[in-house]
Parts: structure tokens; C-alpha cells; sequence
């Protein structure tokens, strides 16, 4: 099962997968703090989360 954290920065879009929920917050907020805007993961059961609903994803 595998955790898709996505976003766009100047450049385009970039989409990573990560096997964990801890992995894949980590991603995503790396990215946040590298300037990617519309950072998002996708869960495998298909959840969809923006980056405000981070914080209350459970790892």
C-alpha cells in the first residue's frame, strides 16, 4: 500500500510515493517548506488530504 504526496511548484508537478503515513506527512511537509504549492497525499484507501488537514492525520 502506498501513500502518493503530490504538488507543484514553478517548475510543474511532482508526485512521490511513500510505503508509511510518517514517511509521507514528512514529504509533504518538506515540500511545503520548499515553496510546492496544492501539497497533497492520497491515502491507499483513496483519501484525499490538503496540507490544513495534516496536523490531524494520525501516524
Amino acid at each position: 500500500m502506498q501513500y502518493l504526496v503530490s504538488g507543484r511548484d514553478q517548475s510543474g508537478y511532482v508526485s512521490l510515493s511513500r510505503d508509511t503515513t510518517s514517511a509521507a506527512l514528512k514529504k509533504a511537509r518538506e515540500l511545503l517548506q520548499e515553496g510546492y504549492l496544492d501539497v497533497r497525499i492520497c491515502t491507499p484507501q483513496g483519501r484525499l488530504l490538503l496540507s490544513d488537514e495534516f496536523d490531524g492525520f494520525e501516524t
